[in-house]
């Protein structure tokens, strides 16, 4: 059958035919737009986050009492920690990268209030801080014991002369200019000093846009509940995290251990929305995929029922099998193709939709080209039965009156 006649016969019964074409269409919009948002926060979930998340452990500790001693607690408690075999660094902290608590500041390169500053995230910690997170200086240096000093609560810490950065506040700040060495102001226009540079490091809030801007000032906080961060051997972490618990909680009596947790629990805790929402999607693309499969399943067959006579005179007139499975293949060729052209529209109607009202990133593209050519195998693999089964009509059928 030709192209032509092809064509008149699907017009007949249009119906059917553009049902599927409108239902292909839109499979196609869903399916490229929801598996680009699946790609986007699963590549969100595995970024590097310059860290040694799989070994950290965060103790939360509170103390009580009118004579209770924060500095000598925290003393004694780094100590007891650092004396556990497998433990390889531990330091106070007064926020957690990946935890989605922590603290924002804006840092400029002048004292200018009237430049916007940089905004980043901020942490204080100890000399120990690094190796307590598995973090890498790319170049410079680490804090002086004699740089790091107890912060209470009720004190006015002094501006530290001492920071580290990362390179992405690094560059932001400066341009092409290598910050070693280079000031930085605060809010307060008081200067800083950069004498580390890491190559990379997350912070507290995993969907910040600046989430890899960090700086890091020299210090012990010493409050009331503290976080301890502990970094241990590989392998030895969840074997260590109920014995620091037992060692914290039988050392002293004026504070008690609110939590043990894992670094790589918090972040999962931090990533659930990314998580939660690329398993949704993947469930809506298979149920649509499926769906769209059964659709075009049955239109096929609702054919080879309708055409049944028609088949068998062809192929009493000299029709092969395989001249009836290529007409119904390419049928549904054709409207798998206006389901795609119709689909190009919906999902470039769609992507910008998400674009302008959920600030998402811009679809990119390849996917389009890449999702019409699986719409194509999967639209032939799933008229491929209903074509067989009408290649199997007999000749005989021709003869029967109907």
């Amino acid at each position: 059958m030709g192209l032509g006649p092809m064509m008149s016969s699907l017009m007949r019964s249009k119906t059917g035919p553009l049902l599927v074409a409108l239902q292909i269409a839109v499979t196609l919009a869903i399916v490229i737009n929801s598996l680009y948002i699946v790609v986007q926060r699963v590549e969100r979930i595995n970024r590097d986050p310059g860290l040694d998340v799989d070994n950290v452990i965060i103790a939360y500790v509170r103390g009580f009492g009118e004579n209770f001693d924060v500095v000598d607690s925290i003393t004694n408690d780094i100590i007891l920690i650092k004396s556990i075999p497998g433990v390889v660094a531990a330091t106070v902290s007064d926020h957690v990268p990946l935890s989605g608590s922590g603290s924002g500041t804006g840092l400029r390169t002048v004292p200018d209030e009237t430049i916007e500053p940089v905004s980043t995230g901020y942490y204080r910690w100890g000399e120990e801080g690094l190796d307590a997170l598995g973090i890498e200086l790319s170049r410079g240096r680490n804090f002086f014991p004699e740089e790091v000093n107890y912060i209470l609560p009720a004190s006015d810490p002094p501006t530290p002369p001492s920071v580290l950065v990362t390179q992405n506040l690094a560059d932001d700040l400066f341009g092409e200019e290598d910050a070693l060495g280079k000031t930085v102001y605060w809010g307060n226009m008081e200067p800083s000093t950069i004498v580390g540079i890491i190559g990379h490091l997350h912070g507290s809030w995993v969907t910040w846009d600046k989430l890899a801007h960090v700086v890091i000032q020299p210090g012990k906080p010493a409050n009331t509940t503290n976080k301890y961060i502990i970094r241990v051997e590989p392998g030895m972490r969840d074997g260590l995290m109920p014995i620091i618990e037992q060692k914290l909680g039988e050392s002293n009596r004026q504070r008690v251990v609110k939590s043990v947790r894992s670094l790589e629990e918090m972040a999962a805790r931090s990533y659930r929305r990314d998580r939660g929402m690329a398993i949704i999607l993947s469930i809506v693309i298979s149920l649509l995929i499926g769906l769209t499969a059964l659709v075009i399943v049955g239109l096929s067959s609702f054919h080879v029922t309708q055409r049944t006579k028609q088949i068998g005179i062809r192929r009493a007139l000299g029709a092969r099998r395989g001249d009836i499975i290529n007409e119904f293949l390419l049928e549904n060729w054709l409207i798998t193709t206006v389901g795609a052209v119709l689909g190009i529209i919906l999902t470039a109607f769609v992507a910008y939709w998400l674009e302008v009202s959920f600030e998402l990133t811009r679809l990119d593209w390849r996917y389009l080209p890449a999702g019409i050519v699986i719409l194509w195998v999967l639209s032939t693999l799933a008229a491929i039965e209903p074509a067989r089964r009408a290649a199997s009509v007999s000749p005989a059928v021709a003869t029967r009156s109907g």
